[in-house]
């Protein structure tokens, strides 16, 4: 009896374990937060991803280039000619402004960045259009023209870009002679120029960005190259480092990363560090000569809580990724891609 006994524990335990070990689950690699990528293409494609292997196609070829996607909550809204919104999920869009301005090269597939911009504080998606500014309290869905400013915006002037510091501060750019400045709250102002560290007045064509709160205005065409100002456009001061008279296509800080990048006319990628840019893809996995037009970052946050970050870049020759916070790249997915978002 005794024996018998000892068996069936011996059994009991042996199947016990078996079972245990068989139902073990590995929860390390399972993700709590998944990322959301968008990205536009040079002759009008729209793709959305949320983990780089599978791309959801949200609009077709069209040859019209996407120049802007922004996200203003539920809603997507992206630039081509016109602007265009979908209040589900990409389902379908519908143009919500036709007065945008009208700066594209059809041809060579130019256009300034920065065109617009969602102030999520306010809940209001803000659009540089040919007279002045347009303002949609609905997402997206539909605008008025801008009403809120302390000096009147200057009759015929034509805004390029617009951009939201870290502190909740907005900037307007039109030229280098023309800015405004709005705090959380208040109304459009005009930035004052006092003659002193101002921005070069021989080029019309400049857009403006951001790196937390410091400004950053960019002659499109290269000719002046860049500047910045850390006190919302009172003074200016240049940046070195940056290739003459070639179009300067975007710039811009990723979300999740330390950096500041700049994309030149089929010349590459450029990286911010302290006061010079330097090139940053030559022996990278990026072909020098890559027209670089869009640099946007992402994150993948795990079950276990560990996080990873990654970068894309929009280029002609493909949709490029790295996962060394830009120390290299990879091709993700060929094409010729223009924004993301």
């Amino acid at each position: 009896m005794r024996r018998y006994l000892l068996l069936f524990v011996t059994a009991f335990t042996l199947v016990g374990t078996s079972c245990k070990k068989y139902n073990q689950v590995d929860n390390s690699g399972t993700v709590k937060t998944p990322y959301t990528l968008f990205i536009g293409g040079f002759y009008g494609t729209m793709h959305k991803t949320n983990d780089g292997l599978y791309f959801n196609n949200l609009f077709p070829t069209d040859n019209s280039c996407v120049r802007q996607i922004i996200v203003a909550d539920s809603n997507l809204l992206y630039l081509k000619e016109n602007l265009y919104v979908s209040d589900n999920e990409g389902q379908s869009f519908k143009v919500c402004n036709q007065n945008v301005i009208p700066f594209m090269d059809a041809f060579y597939k130019y256009y300034l960045p920065n065109t617009g911009l969602y102030n999520k504080t306010e809940r209001k998606v803000y659009i540089c259009v040919k007279n002045g500014v347009e303002v949609s309290s609905d997402l997206g869905k539909t605008f008025s023209a801008e009403t809120n400013w302390a000096t009147p915006f200057p009759a015929g002037e034509m805004p390029t870009s617009v951009t939201l510091t870290d502190n909740g501060t907005m900037y307007l750019m039109i030229d280098s002679t023309n800015q405004f400045v709005k705090a959380p709250g208040g109304q459009w102002a005009a930035v004052a120029q006092d003659g002193v560290n101002d921005l070069p007045t021989d080029t019309t064509t400049w857009y403006v960005s951001k790196s937390h709160d410091t400004l950053f205005a960019v002659d499109f065409n290269g000719r002046n190259g860049i500047f910045y100002s850390t006190n919302f456009g009172a003074d200016w001061a240049t940046i070195s480092g940056i290739p003459k008279k070639r179009k300067i296509l975007f710039a811009n800080q990723p979300e999740f990363s330390d950096n500041f990048y700049v994309g030149i006319d089929s010349g590459g990628l450029y990286r911010l560090d302290g006061a010079n840019f330097f090139f940053n893809t030559a022996g990278a996995g990026m072909p020098w000569s890559t027209k670089v037009s869009y640099v946007e970052g992402k994150r993948i946050i795990y079950r276990t809580d560990v996080v990873r970050k990654y970068l894309f870049a929009a280029t002609d020759e493909g949709l490029f990724i790295s996962e060394t916070g830009g120390l290299d790249w990879r091709v993700l997915r060929t094409g010729s891609y223009s924004t993301l978002r």
